[in-house]
């Protein structure tokens, strides 16, 4: 039963979101949508987004964020490496806890979705059931939900004391923002997860060293103030036994839903990964003088092994299924994929015959019994053209990482918190329409650089002592109901289970516990760009069949 410091922010909480379509829209759609544009306006450049490791807009970020998942009733503080932590704490102690995480650092030049939509939708998620849970409390102890109600400024959250939050779900529910996905300061990613796993300190991580020479190590003690970052590392590191779960909302990534038209897809495995790198050392020469027939051409020998590559994995003109991975075959469900994305060729003048050329390969799979079947049918193809050629080849294996295989039970929980969430969905689309039709206005509408909300994160810098904060306008949301999504997009009828090609967090925490992804739509399959999208109602349905789900697995003993 409620507090009576939960009856009091209840019946502020009922004040507060009695009128058009109530907590549902305000908390899932309103808050995410403003709280992406707020987020991907604190940047290190002025002209495009990049948050790296430790950097000024780095630490704004964080504290920004402890601010939200104050507000979603959650405790919350900053880890010696950055992560920033929401917990909100369970009535039952001894149960292990569910975790939720994503990461808020940047590619150079970013979107505003890779990483912190997960983080965004995870901490309205919480709150959404922290509402629920109080407006439950509230039907048992008789308190009417049609108590009168007063206009809100749409510049503000709602914001639920942490204090009246506590025991109102069974399971301990805890968030996660890493700190360090994407690598881009230490050349090595899950810096973040990797923390919190356990494991940062057994991969080597702490000698890591940025573009200067400074060693993770140096930065986390000269630039974190940490005395003894071995120590301090390992003290973040959360045990197993205390864990239930992982799971994680990301965009996906790729064009798979939006060409099925759908929202929302769970993901089954993130593919394992191999990658090498090829030198072909041929003859440099003249090119108006050595024939034909007499070349030892480094770079054709390069493009017969990248049209190879291609064609052994089925791709070419209209896929090339005959020769896909020689007399291996391989489905759609497999993920087989292989890519040459780096080519260097020596000396690179028009009138010379290359003598050196050198490629990366890129092959990942979710079976990695394929991709080691791929890896070396690749291999022994690159030793016939070479010797064909008479060329010399090397080829080095720099990097192998197994598939991780996503929890079943965990796979068939998202897929029932995505239907279970339509009728939620259903609301706010009512709801967003019928704000459309009368001339509405619905939060984050009219968002603009320099707003009120940008200028909040500057005066956040002078917090955290950072250098500076700029302003940037980076991607954007539409701020209306697309005429163009159909309600088929949120049935929730044959969902799609699908394979991560990309690495996630998730990989770093399968170490620790089992896990699970829900992708989430975007526009095109771009990411790691500007151009990156999600729209603001499959950003809501990810929020809302995660609020589904924690209220599946919290209030269960």
């Amino acid at each position: 039963m409620i507090n009576l410091v939960q009856s009091v922010a209840l019946l502020l909480l009922v004040s507060s979101v009695a009128c058009l379509g109530g907590s549902s829209r305000r908390i899932i759609y309103d808050e995410p949508k403003s709280h992406l544009l707020q987020l991907g306006k604190i940047s290190d450049s002025n002209i495009s987004l990049a948050r790296t490791f430790f950097s000024p807009a780095h630490k704004i970020a964080a504290a920004q964020l402890e601010v939200w998942m104050r507000e979603a009733g959650m405790k919350a503080w900053t880890d010696s490496v950055g992560n920033v932590h929401g917990q909100l704490d369970g009535s039952y102690s001894d149960l292990p806890m569910l975790m939720i995480g994503s990461h808020y650092d940047t590619v150079l030049d970013a979107g505003i979705f890779d990483g912190p939509l997960g983080i965004i939708a995870g901490i309205a998620a919480i709150k959404m059931t922290v509402a629920s849970r109080l407006t439950q409390e509230a039907e048992i102890k008789g308190i009417s939900n049609e108590a009168s109600w007063m206009p809100l400024d749409n510049s503000a959250d709602i914001a639920i004391p942490p204090e009246a939050a506590v025991g109102l779900l069974k399971r301990t529910v805890h968030i996660v923002a890493f700190t360090d996905e994407e690598g881009v300061r230490f050349q090595s990613t899950f810096l973040g997860s990797r923390a919190v796993a356990g494991t940062l300190i057994k991969y080597g991580m702490l000698s890591a060293r940025d573009k200067s020479g400074s060693s993770l190590e140096d930065v986390l003690r000269i630039e974190g103030g940490v005395a003894d970052p071995e120590s301090e590392v390992a003290r973040i590191a959360i045990s197993a036994k205390k864990v239930a779960e992982y799971v994680e909302i990301h965009m996906e990534q790729g064009p798979v839903l939006e060409r099925r038209d759908v929202a929302l897809g769970v993901v089954s495995a993130i593919a394992g990964q191999s990658r090498l790198w090829l030198t072909i050392n041929g003859t440099q020469g003249h090119a108006g003088t050595v024939p034909m027939r007499g070349r030892v051409d480094s770079l054709t020998a390069a493009a017969e092994v990248i049209n190879v590559v291609e064609r052994r994995c089925g791709g070419g003109p209209g896929g090339d299924e005959e020769h896909a991975v020689g007399v291996i075959k391989s489905s759609e469900e497999d993920m087989l994929v292989c890519t040459v994305g780096e080519v260097r060729v020596w000396p690179g003048a028009s009138n010379v015959i290359p003598g050196n050329s050198q490629l990366s390969i890129d092959i990942r799979s979710k079976d990695d019994h394929l991709r080691a079947a791929v890896v070396a049918n690749v291999t022994s193809s690159i030793q016939e053209i070479c010797t064909r050629r008479g060329v010399a080849c090397e080829l080095k294996r720099n990097h192998d990482a197994a598939a991780v295989m996503c929890d079943d039970g965990v796979i068939q929980g998202f897929i029932k918190a995505i239907q279970d969430s339509q009728p939620t969905m259903s609301e706010i689309r009512t709801t967003l329409n019928l704000l459309s039709t009368e001339g509405g206005t619905s939060r984050a509408e009219g968002h603009s650089v320099g707003s009120s909300e940008g200028d909040a994160s500057c005066v956040e810098s002078e917090k955290t002592s950072s250098k500076s904060c700029n302003i940037v306008d980076n991607g954007g949301i539409s701020d209306q109901v697309s005429s163009e999504t159909t309600d088929a997009a949120f049935e929730g009828e044959d969902i799609p289970v699908m394979v991560s090609g990309a690495g996630h967090d998730a990989m770093a925490m399968a170490e620790v516990t089992k896990m699970g992804m829900m992708f989430v739509r975007c526009r095109g399959g771009v990411s790691h760009s500007p151009l990156e999208h999600v729209e603001p109602l499959d950003v809501a349905a990810a929020t809302a069949a995660l609020h589904h789900y924690i209220m599946a697995r919290a209030l269960t003993a």
